[in-house]
C-alpha cells in the first residue's frame, strides 16, 4: 500500500474520532471537508469559489451558510453565526475567500510545515509561472516505471497528467495545479500526520528536497556516471572535448576467469 493511501486511511480514522467530540463549529466545518479525504479542504474552496459569481473573492454569510450545508455540515443558526464571525475578522459582513482557505489550512499545515510545502512548490515549478504543469513536471518528476508508461498504455505526459490530477479541480481539469490547490492538498494530508518531523522527511523523500542540483553542461559528463552507466568499476577516465565529439579514455578492470586490462 502507498504512503498517500495510509494516509488517507488514517486520515478518515482521525476525522471520524474527533468528529465524535467536535464543540468548535469552525473545527466541525474542518474536519468536515476532511472527511472527504487529503483534498476536501481543496473541494471547500471550490465550493465557495463557484458561488463567487462577480469575482470579488467575498463570500457573504448566505453563500457561507449554503457552502458549509453543501458539504455535509451541518450546524445549528447559532454555530453558523459563531464560525462566520471567526473568518469575517473585520466584521464587515463578508468573509475574504483567501483568508477562510488560510484558516481552514492552517489549523492543519504549522508554519514549519508550510515551508516543506513551500520549497516543494517552488521545485516543481521550474518557469516561476505559479502554476505546474506538465512542462514543470519532466525531470522532476519521473513516471518512466509507472505500470501503464511501461506497457505503453500511457504516453509520460499522459501519466504525468494522471499524476497533476490529484491536485487539480476534478470539475475543472486543465492539467495545471494552482498554488492555493497545493497548499490545501497538503494540508489534508498534514491532517494525517501527527509529528512535524515525520511530515518533514515524508516531503523530502516525495520531492528529494535535500538533492543538490546538478549543474553540468551538456557534454560534460563524470567518472561516477559513466560508472553507473557501464556497470563497471573505473580506474582511470579522462575526458577531452572537441566540436560536438566527446572523446573518452577509460580504463576499466574486468574480472572474469582472472583479471585483464582492456581499453575503452
Amino acid at each position: 500500500m502507498g504512503s498517500t493511501s495510509r494516509h488517507e486511511m488514517e486520515l478518515q480514522r482521525k476525522v471520524k474520532e474527533e468528529l465524535k467530540s467536535a464543540t468548535d463549529p469552525v473545527d466541525k466545518i474542518r474536519l468536515t471537508a476532511l472527511s472527504r479525504g487529503p483534498g476536501g479542504i481543496k473541494h471547500i474552496g471550490l465550493v465557495f469559489r463557484n458561488m463567487d459569481d462577480d469575482g470579488s473573492k467575498s463570500i457573504s454569510f448566505s453563500e457561507f451558510r449554503k457552502g458549509v450545508s453543501d458539504i455535509g455540515c451541518q450546524l445549528t443558526k447559532e454555530e453558523l453565526e459563531q464560525a462566520f464571525k471567526v473568518f469575517d475578522r473585520d466584521q464587515s459582513g463578508e468573509v475574504d475567500y483567501d483568508e477562510f482557505l488560510l484558516k481552514l489550512r492552517g489549523d492543519c499545515l504549522n508554519p514549519k510545515r508550510e515551508k516543506f510545502v513551500q520549497r516543494a512548490f517552488e521545485k516543481l515549478d521550474k518557469d516561476k509561472s505559479g502554476n505546474i504543469t506538465v512542462e514543470d513536471l519532466h525531470g522532476v518528476y519521473d513516471v518512466t516505471q509507472h505500470p501503464k508508461v511501461v506497457s505503453g498504455e500511457w504516453t509520460e505526459d499522459e501519466a504525468l497528467g494522471a499524476f497533476l490530477a490529484n491536485f487539480d479541480d476534478p470539475q475543472n481539469k486543465d492539467d495545471t495545479v494552482t498554488k492555493e490547490e497545493f497548499f490545501s492538498y497538503y494540508a489534508g494530508i498534514s491532517a494525517s500526520i501527527d509529528n512535524d518531523a515525520y511530515f518533514a522527511l515524508m516531503m523530502e523523500n516525495a520531492w528529494k528536497l535535500n538533492e543538490k542540483p546538478r549543474n553540468n553542461k551538456p557534454g560534460d559528463y563524470k567518472s561516477k556516471d559513466l560508472m553507473d552507466s557501464f556497470g563497471k568499476r573505473t580506474q582511470r577516465t579522462n575526458f577531452g572535448r572537441s566540436g560536438s565529439d566527446l572523446k573518452c579514455s577509460m580504463q576499466v578492470e574486468e574480472r572474469k576467469n582472472g583479471s585483464f586490462n582492456r581499453n575503452i
